[in-house]
């Protein structure tokens, strides 16, 4: 004695609800998208693209003639103490003044920051900071006697 199942046709309902059952997981993805992609890092590289365009050469002259000076920086941070030593590739000092850091998060500005660094012997500086454990980046600047003002970019990885 086995009860015959009567199937159940597909209606318009079904299809209703798989499609609205669809477009809202899509939705739902999208707005979770959203959400995280306007709660982090702007995307902003420069305020103004067109003048950034205009100052393309020029830019590009200021950074190779910067790579030209044989000044390679040395950033550490232990201690609350960032340490930055400025060397030749011969690991000679470079005597340099007026030693600026900025640093801030890749993908936040909220902690930006920028300091002057003192002078604690041939090529060393240090500064007393606090940064939070993880990735920072920035651009030193600096006054290089025989290459006026010199700037190059940094990355600092901070530990827990």
């Amino acid at each position: 004695m086995s009860q015959a199942q009567t199937a159940r046709p597909f209606t318009g309902r079904h299809m209703l609800f798989i499609m609205l059952a669809f477009f809202a997981t899509v939705f739902t993805a999208n707005m979770t998208m959203v959400y995280f992609a306007s709660h982090s890092w702007t995307g902003l590289v420069v305020k103004n693209s067109y003048v950034a365009s205009q100052e393309f050469n020029a830019t590009t002259e200021k950074m190779l003639a910067n790579a030209a000076v044989d000044a390679h920086p040395v950033l550490s941070f232990e201690g609350g103490v960032l340490r930055l030593a400025l060397k030749t590739k011969t690991g000679e000092a470079v005597a340099a003044s007026n030693v600026k850091l900025s640093l801030g998060r890749p993908s936040n500005e909220s902690q930006d920051t920028s300091f002057d660094l003192v002078t604690v012997g041939a090529g060393l500086f240090e500064s007393t900071q606090s940064f939070g454990p993880g990735q920072w980046e920035g651009m030193i600047t600096a006054d290089v006697p025989g290459h006026g003002n010199w700037s190059r970019p940094v990355a600092l990885f901070v530990k827990d």
